[in-house]
């Protein structure tokens, strides 16, 4: 199926994208990755008049790390994660990244696109959102930080703007009592789209057994990646045992909202509160190491 017309652009840097879409706004598409937008453009789903690719933009890729954080760039491809130390808590990213589509897909797929294309199953928004990520949004002589819990507003769409870049994903430093983790349920092995997801982060006392702060995050079983505030809220101050991770799941199963579109609600709440007593499991173990 061949391609729709549309003007082709190769920035050489960041401030020059940001440029380009300023002068062309909704007209315009960045192309990263591309395996969500050239999927789009030849299905026909959009029109846009003008492309924007960033693989010349070199700003958007690498990370860097300072005394509060680490900065990934946007353009940081699943695969190139993988092989990322992201510190306590970031076994999440790094487990979810490598369920990205297949081996082809994750050197391409990128941790920008993954978030932009705003899809309740992204394989990337649920670690993130634990691990209280934000992202920095570019445009011609500006920039702003959105907290990813305020990022996502419906399937498809996110609160940027049509001129907008996303330069860099910020993860703040966590405590090193932290841990991480990401299950997934999908049909098949590879090229899966997730039926429900759930990362888990949780922070530990100095007895190594109690919680002192915990985060829950649900994909693909609402309109957008969700906190699952009650769940985790729940196993504050509690000891890190399977009763407690198994009343936590519970909690978050009556919590998410799915629509019933690839399987039951029944089934789908089932499946979360199986995935989330292994992700909290898991998540303590890596956090009592």
């Amino acid at each position: 199926m061949l391609l729709p017309k549309f003007d082709y652009h190769a920035p050489a840097n960041l401030e020059e994208a940001c440029q380009i879409m300023a002068h062309y706004g909704d007209q315009a598409r960045l192309l990263a990755g591309g395996t969500d937008l050239l999927i789009a453009l030849k299905k026909n789903r959009i029109y846009p008049s003008q492309v924007v690719a960033l693989d010349r933009v070199g700003e958007l890729k690498g990370v860097g790390i300072d005394e509060n954080g680490l900065y990934l760039g946007a353009r940081t491809t699943a695969a190139e994660i993988m092989e990322i130390d992201f510190g306590p808590g970031g076994e999440a990213l790094v487990q979810a990244a490598s369920q990205v589509g297949s081996p082809l897909i994750r050197n391409l797929a990128t941790v920008g696109g993954n978030l932009a294309t705003a899809m309740p199953a992204a394989d990337m928004a649920p670690p993130l959102l634990a691990l209280q990520a934000s992202v920095i949004l570019e445009r011609y002589g500006d920039q702003r930080e959105v907290e990813l819990k305020d990022f996502f507003v419906c399937p498809g769409e996110q609160v940027m703007l049509p001129e907008e870049v996303m330069s860099v994903i910020y993860l703040p430093q966590l405590p090193e009592s932290t841990g991480g983790a990401f299950e997934k349920l999908g049909v098949r092995k590879a090229l899966e789209r997730s039926i429900v997801s759930v990362a888990a982060v949780v922070s530990l006392a100095e007895d190594n057994r109690t919680i002192v702060d915990a985060r829950i995050v649900l994909g693909a079983v609402a309109p957008t990646p969700m906190l699952a505030t009650e769940a985790a809220g729940s196993m504050i101050g509690k000891k890190a045992v399977a009763k407690n991770f198994a009343a936590a799941a519970s909690i978050a199963a009556r919590e998410a909202r799915p629509r019933g579109l690839r399987t039951s609600a029944v089934y789908s709440r089932l499946m979360v509160e199986t995935l989330t007593i292994r992700a909290l499991t898991r998540a303590f173990e890596a956090a009592s190491k």
